[in-house]
């Protein structure tokens, strides 16, 4: 028997702060004058998290956590990896945020 009127799980792709440690940090922002945030994509349905993207670095001082492509060197590689296999598991993208890697995906409905 089908779930009529059961809600549809939708993934989410938000990104995360990577914690490393606070001398990698100082000695990254030393040797290259910059404060770089180590961030990663993670893709949630509700509070749990069920993919995860390798890690970046975003050095735009004035909005850390929301990356660009030119202060976020791998950030376009991650978030295409990360997309390839959400979409391989069957999520579909239902909606675009403002920014390019804010996507929802939905798992279609069976008929």
């Amino acid at each position: 028997m089908g779930r009529m009127n059961a809600q549809r799980e939708l993934l989410r792709i938000e990104i995360e702060d990577v914690e490393i440690s606070k001398l990698a940090r100082l000695l990254t922002s030393y040797t290259t004058g910059v404060f770089n945030q180590t961030l990663r994509f993670v893709a949630k349905v509700g509070g749990d998290t069920r993919y995860e993207s390798g890690t970046f670095s975003s050095n735009h001082m004035f909005d850390p956590m929301n990356p660009d492509e030119a202060y976020a060197p791998r950030m376009v590689e991650n978030l295409a990896k990360l997309r390839e296999e959400i979409e391989a598991d069957g999520w579909v993208v239902t909606e675009q945020g403002a920014q390019s890697w804010a996507l929802t995906f939905a798992r279609p409905e069976s008929t």
